[in-house]
């Protein structure tokens, strides 16, 4: 599904489009001209139909050369090793704060644990050691043919958690992964690194980018005017509350 000039929609689950396997979050697919990349990559199960959609779309697979997770959350770089296998051995990118959590195949360190226990993913779903070629930092770029896309620390729904910013032809393209959400909404779990008081400094720091458009991690994407939901959530923290949550507790 191609979303922009350079940026297509090739993967996402029953919190989106169900395009590929119910635990996907979005699979974003970036087109640099010599090279592709994924802006994460789904648990895993959908890995092959996602794929399939990079054919559909009309590009082809073996030049996706970079796979970039926004965080560790299992629908997001759970399937991390198996698209690497696919594809050749891409290169792999991850916040340093939990790329060895991801090279272990740590369940307990990315929450996966408690989410199986909350019956968020099967029992028998289990977390594959992914390497990790690039530890990203606040003020990396990551270079995809003729693009860059600049990195931006945003923790609060994880540690270790980045967005990252695309500039194309006069847009401004966010790609949040679970920082914020389509109408100001954001998501807090209550496992053990998510914290309130980072979400709020990465919401903040968001304010300033003046995005045309914004890809987040599931839910509804915003094609144009993508700073107003940014703008939306920072008005209620102006106001000493909490944005509205990505999804309903009952």
């Amino acid at each position: 599904m191609r979303l922009s000039e350079r940026v297509y929609l090739v993967g996402s689950g029953s919190n989106g489009f169900d395009l590929t396997d119910p635990f996907d979050c979005h699979v974003y697919l970036i087109d640099g001209g010599s090279e592709l990349a994924l802006i994460d990559v789904g648990a895993g199960m959908g890995a092959p139909a996602i794929i399939e959609n990079v054919k559909r779309d009309g590009l082809d697979p073996a030049r996706i050369r970079h796979l970039i997770f926004t965080h560790a959350h299992g629908d997001h770089a759970g399937g991390g090793a198996r698209m690497r296998k696919l594809l050749g051995e891409p290169a792999t990118y991850l916040s340093g704060v939990v790329a060895d959590s991801l090279r272990r195949g740590d369940e307990k360190a990315i929450s996966l644990d408690v989410a199986k226990l909350a019956g968020i993913y099967p029992d028998d779903y289990h977390l594959e050691p992914c390497p990790i070629d690039h530890e990203l930092e606040e003020g990396a770029t990551i270079q995809v043919g003729n693009l860059r896309l600049a990195v931006f620390d945003t923790p609060g729904h994880s540690d270790g958690h980045v967005s990252l910013l695309l500039e194309d032809g006069g847009q401004r393209m966010l790609f949040a992964g679970d920082v914020i959400f389509h109408g100001g909404k954001v998501l807090l779990q209550n496992i053990h690194d998510c914290r309130l008081d980072a979400l709020i400094s990465s919401l903040r720091k968001l304010r300033q980018l003046e995005i045309t458009a914004l890809f987040p991690g599931h839910l509804t994407l915003s094609l144009k005017d993508g700073q107003r939901h940014i703008e939306r959530a920072n008005q209620v923290l102006d106001r000493l509350l909490v944005p509205e949550q990505m999804v309903a507790a009952w």
